[in-house]
């Protein structure tokens, strides 16, 4: 079967994730999940996984305003892991868990996926957005999320798309309480002298729906 071009995919967030030199290996992934995905029931799962708000703990434990994640070197990679990615796994993982529990439907994991040699942070969030846009019925976006960039850019893939989200405690999160949030984070991010225009343009983009 030969592999899906980037043009067989929903494209309104090209502008944001496009240009990646592993667009091939993206579009072998959407290719592997469409073999099992595609006609069914599907949940998304929205989590921090290497930012959020126990990212900005760990800078401040540091004593950093910002870093750039993909490229850390090694003493900080394994800190970084420690105080913010596996933290960030295990919170998902429960939720999850119990989520498969109670919905007879297909639950997604992203952060069930280990680093990828060469993937950016742009890379997992134009496969994950092509993953939601194509695939997924439901998202629920867990606790803090609006301090994460991958998460801010999935909140508006399903808002656009016009997909059911619920927070962690499984009530409907709206455009409008997802505004307010992010802008309430945007705002603490701003105190502690944190990066935000990733962030600040999807507010915008949101506030344009």
């Amino acid at each position: 079967m030969t592999a899906m071009t980037t043009e067989s995919y929903p494209s309104g967030n090209d502008d944001l994730t496009s240009g990646s030199e592993n667009q091939a290996a993206i579009d072998m992934m959407l290719e592997v999940y469409k073999s099992v995905l595609y006609g069914s029931n599907v949940f998304y799962c929205s989590a921090p996984i290497t930012s959020g708000k126990r990212y900005l703990d760990w800078l401040n434990s540091i004593g950093k305003c910002f870093v750039d994640i993909d490229g850390l070197n090694k003493h900080y990679q394994e800190s970084h892991f420690n105080k913010v990615i596996e933290p960030n796994r295990l919170h998902s993982l429960q939720f999850i868990q119990k989520l498969r529990k109670q919905k007879d439907s297909i639950v997604i994991d992203p952060s069930a996926l280990s680093a990828l040699p060469n993937w950016t942070q742009q890379d997992w969030r134009s496969f994950w957005g092509k993953v939601i846009e194509s695939y997924v019925n439901t998202v629920f976006f867990i606790n803090d999320w609006q301090y994460s960039n991958g998460c801010v850019y999935e909140f508006w893939i399903s808002q656009r798309k016009g997909i059911s989200v619920f927070d962690e405690t499984k009530h409907p999160l709206t455009l409008e309480i997802g505004i307010s949030l992010i802008t309430e984070a945007i705002l603490m991010m701003q105190r502690q002298k944190q990066l935000t225009t990733f962030i600040e343009m999807m507010l915008e983009r949101l506030k344009e729906l």
